[in-house]
């Protein structure tokens, strides 16, 4: 067991144009997070694309199908897994700048999002974290 809180963040650029990389940092995500650590998920590039209502709901990480949901009635969604990872404590933030630059509004937005924060906020957060993942 860690002997202290850890900060993880990550940065997700991935989104719709790759979907079989949608699904792992969410995953990862959740799994830290069940470990008590404090994991924030960074939205910017094409992963801002994932917060848009709607999307995320149809990408499949996997186009074999072979991400189940627990029940294994049907394949588990980008989506499914944004929400696994909410319900263990994961922030999902967005850059502001990125949301700002393709005419997003708060209305567009899945109602996960913890919250809008510029660039600067990102790169203070990055600075001060025990670890930085990309994807």
């Amino acid at each position: 067991m860690l002997e202290k809180e850890m900060k993880i963040v990550i940065l997700m650029t991935s989104g719709p144009k790759t979907p079989w990389r949608c699904a792992t940092p969410f995953y990862i995500a959740t799994l830290m997070a069940a470990q008590e650590m404090d994991v924030e998920i960074f939205f910017n590039m094409d992963g801002t694309n994932l917060i848009k209502k709607g999307v995320a709901e149809k990408i499949y990480p996997s186009l074999e199908g072979n991400c189940f949901s627990a029940n294994r009635q049907k394949p588990k969604t980008v989506y499914d897994f944004m929400k696994d990872a909410k319900l263990t404590g994961v922030k999902l933030l967005l850059c502001k700048q990125t949301v700002d630059s393709i005419g997003l509004t708060e209305e567009d937005l899945i109602p996960e999002i913890d919250g809008i924060v510029p660039a600067s906020e990102f790169a203070i957060r990055a600075i001060i974290a025990d670890k930085l993942i990309t994807f």
